[in-house]
């Protein structure tokens, strides 16, 4: 099953992106749990340069396993995210392949 997690930066994220500590952080933790991401990266303002949240899809059994996951991101865990949103995903199209 695939549950995408949408989520917008919070009042810090200006602050947190510019950690780059924390943005290594979070690049090595995605990548230690690639196994079960579909998809993942940041969400930009119009300008595509200017980071204004998140968007990862996870292939996980259950939205509580999703957002077990999502809770150790260590974004998550400095206060980087302000409104998530988590909805199952109905894959349709992966990758230019239709999904049966």
């Amino acid at each position: 099953m695939a549950w995408l997690i949408l989520a917008e930066d919070g009042e810090r994220g200006p602050e947190l992106r510019a950690d780059k500590a924390l943005m290594a952080a979070m690049w090595a933790w995605e990548l230690s749990i690639k196994d079960c991401v579909l998809a993942a990266g940041s969400l930009r303002s119009d300008d595509g340069r200017t980071p204004v949240g998140s968007l990862m899809i996870l292939d996980v059994a259950t939205k509580d396993e999703a957002m077990a996951i999502f809770a150790t991101d260590p974004a998550t865990v400095a206060g980087l995210r302000g409104k998530v949103t988590v909805r199952f995903w109905n894959r349709a199209i992966l990758d230019g392949v239709a999904v049966d």
